[in-house]
């Protein structure tokens, strides 16, 4: 079923690999703007039964499968997304191409069912998130095709959540990149001579402590 109050706004192109189907409605949409949806999915262990589990919400009217390109291993697959005012807000996305870590956050409501589920009955600390954007068609507002995620990372913390004053409360998750968070960190254990000796014939790093040292003009060996 098509969203009944559908959300316009500009949108540019950006470098990511998209299909051709969306390729056309970005070129071809009157005005430069378009009809599109934000979708979240969290990887989350159970607090109950220590299993991880998929939950996912967007901001939809309703409650509908939609088919999107998994970030993982970049197949398509079709999973059941909760509308209905679970999916509060998303903070703007950083569309960056270099290795600087970043964050969104993600505002999930108080008191829509899923939402709480998600907060409540979910350990959402380190969950694993997917951020999608949905497009949709400008003559039946249904989803265009495939997409990939705009955004992977990982919840950083427990949801921050504000208290309803005059409005919908609200539970806020960090979200930080997870590729760029992991090229971030530093493993010792890596770059130790002492440590990779410890595999037989593994001299890799016998040097590495006064590389650090070297002095080496550029363009010479």
């Amino acid at each position: 079923m098509a969203p009944a109050l559908p959300h316009f706004r500009k949108r540019e192109a950006d470098m990511r690999n998209q299909p051709f189907e969306i390729t056309e409605i970005l070129n071809n949409v009157k005005d430069d703007s378009l009809i599109d949806r934000k979708a979240v999915w969290i990887v989350a262990k159970n607090r109950q039964t220590g299993l991880k589990e998929g939950l996912g919400v967007w901001n939809g009217d309703e409650d509908v499968g939609l088919s999107v390109i998994e970030g993982e291993n970049g197949t398509t697959v079709t999973r059941p997304y909760y509308g209905g005012g679970n999916l509060l807000a998303i903070g703007d996305i950083p569309r960056v191409s270099d290795f600087t870590i970043q964050t969104v956050t993600i505002d999930l409501s108080k008191i829509a069912d899923i939402a709480r589920k998600i907060t409540r009955e979910y350990d959402v600390h380190r969950a694993y998130v997917e951020i999608h954007d949905i497009t949709l068609r400008p003559d039946d507002g249904m989803p265009a095709a495939p997409e990939e995620p705009v955004f992977i990372g990982i919840v950083d913390g427990s949801p921050i959540k504000t208290p309803r004053i005059g409005g919908q409360g609200k539970a806020t998750l960090k979200i930080v990149s997870e590729v760029m968070r992991m090229l971030g960190r530093s493993n010792p254990e890596k770059s130790s001579y002492e440590a990779q000796r410890l595999r037989d014939g593994d001299e890799f790093y016998l040097y590495a402590g006064q590389i650090d040292t070297w002095e080496i003009a550029w363009g010479t060996k």
